[in-house]
């Protein structure tokens, strides 16, 4: 399939925290674990060690991580509370071990200590009735008479150190995922997006409305391709990095929440996800919709805005899947 234009790095996001808000960036090391300082710390609840996001707490977007790497400092920041600042990379051998849950794995982290639990579940408390208003989980709702629970701050070692472990696919040695919900890294494409657009407008379901690539807490964003291309890539080179294609990513209710001030869309009960359902179903993953991509690195290096990423090799013909036809 030949290309709309030169395919470009359009833009570059990290997300020091989980489900947190984003950094944009100009240039960014990729490593063992994906883009450096991505999703390298997460929030659990103290009790169950189960991890916490957006899909319960909408307000966790409005919870800004910014980060110094020359002072080695992560700072966190939020409207109408103090900033708090850790260490970015902290001595490992100073902190307790937590065994913690991430949907299917079970893994060993290190605790960021009680002042940081304390600030991120005032955080919390502050933004209940935020949360109470665009919360995005059915089975998990915040509820108005239930005590906040307190969380932690949890923080990952080198997988290279032996403690923790998180292959990202199950037949490549070596590229592991931080706390991602599966790859180390995730593509958008922007002629694609243009496409979910311009259906939600069509069908109706955004009421006019468009929304942008944030949505969807991907990366890395490309230009310069047919929409949909990307189902088709199996290996790029991008920027100094050799990448894995390895699948469109199913997607949960978060794209539904504005990434810049954690509010929901009221589309008469319906988000994004919705659309994606209709139009990017796929027989592999089937009741699911589908946008952006998981990714791995097969190499390490950096990746600029600007660069051109090429094309290394595609699915084999025998292997192509098309997204099912559009429900009714």
């Amino acid at each position: 399939m030949s290309t709309a234009d030169t395919p470009t790095v359009e833009s570059i996001l990290i997300y020091p925290i989980k489900s947190c808000h984003y950094i944009q960036l100009q240039e960014c090391e990729v490593d063992n674990l994906g883009l450096k300082y991505d999703r390298r710390f997460m929030i659990v609840y103290e009790d169950t060690n189960h991890f916490v996001t957006q899909r319960k707490f909408a307000s966790l977007t409005l919870l800004k991580p910014l980060i110094d790497e020359q002072q080695n400092t992560l700072t966190l920041t939020a409207d109408g509370q103090k900033s708090f600042t850790l260490p970015l990379k902290p001595e490992i051998k100073d902190l307790d071990k937590r065994v913690v849950k991430l949907w299917k794995d079970k893994l060993t982290v290190y605790d960021m200590g009680d002042e940081a639990a304390v600030w991120i579940t005032q955080f919390i408390s502050n933004h209940r009735q935020h949360d109470l208003e665009n919360s995005h989980n059915p089975d998990d709702p915040v509820n108005v008479d239930e005590p906040v629970r307190p969380v932690r701050l949890v923080t990952l070692d080198d997988p290279k150190n032996g403690v923790y472990y998180r292959p990202a696919h199950p037949k490549l040695n070596g590229p592991q995922s931080a706390f991602a919900d599966w790859s180390p890294i995730s593509f958008g494409f922007s002629s694609s997006l243009k496409d979910v657009n311009r259906g939600l407008k069509e069908t109706g379901i955004s009421k006019g409305h468009t929304i942008p690539m944030n949505r969807f807490r991907n990366n890395i964003t490309i230009s310069g391709t047919v929409a949909w291309e990307e189902d088709q890539w199996l290996v790029a080179k991008v920027g100094e990095v050799t990448v894995y294609i390895v699948r469109p990513i199913a997607r949960c209710t978060v794209p539904g929440i504005d990434q810049d001030t954690g509010v929901k869309d009221t589309w008469d009960g319906k988000g994004p996800t919705d659309y994606l359902k209709l139009r990017r179903q796929f027989v592999d993953e089937p009741n699911q919709g589908q946008f952006c991509c998981d990714v791995i690195p097969l190499t390490s290096g950096k990746i600029r805005v600007g660069d051109k990423v090429k094309v290394l090799e595609r699915i084999p013909e025998e292997y192509k899947q098309e997204s099912l036809p559009p429900l009714a």
